[in-house]
């Protein structure tokens, strides 16, 4: 590894760290400064395609992770090519998207309790 890459890569893991101690879950906006530790970095695409990462609480990333899990490993493979992969690419993202509906329809009946 050139002394470039590493740079970039220690750039990189200081990034993830301040994002997940901050600990704000960006999909049900779980914020507890008691337990900055329960956040985790979710790779969106998965790692092998992309490092894009959100933060989530381990509830949502444990939601997210069980719908993407449902697909056998040999379709996760990053020694996939891409086109073979890009099934479980699109899966991991419908993921994050039904546990943000999942979110927001149980915040939606709240507020709709609290009406009546």
């Amino acid at each position: 590894m050139s002394n470039e890459d590493f740079i970039l890569q220690i750039k990189q893991q200081a990034k993830d760290e301040q994002l997940v101690k901050n600990g704000i879950c960006e999909i049900c906006g779980e914020t507890n400064p008691y337990a900055l530790k329960i956040y985790e970095n979710h790779h969106i695409s998965t790692r092998a395609f992309s490092n894009e990462t959100r933060v989530l609480c381990l509830n949502c990333h444990a939601a997210v992770t069980h719908f993407q899990n449902e697909l056998p490993p040999k379709f996760r493979s990053s020694k996939l090519p891409l086109e073979k992969r890009l099934n479980y690419i699109l899966l991991s993202h419908a993921a994050l998207r039904k546990r943000m509906d999942e979110v927001e329809i149980d915040l939606l009946k709240q507020r709709c309790e609290a009406i009546e």
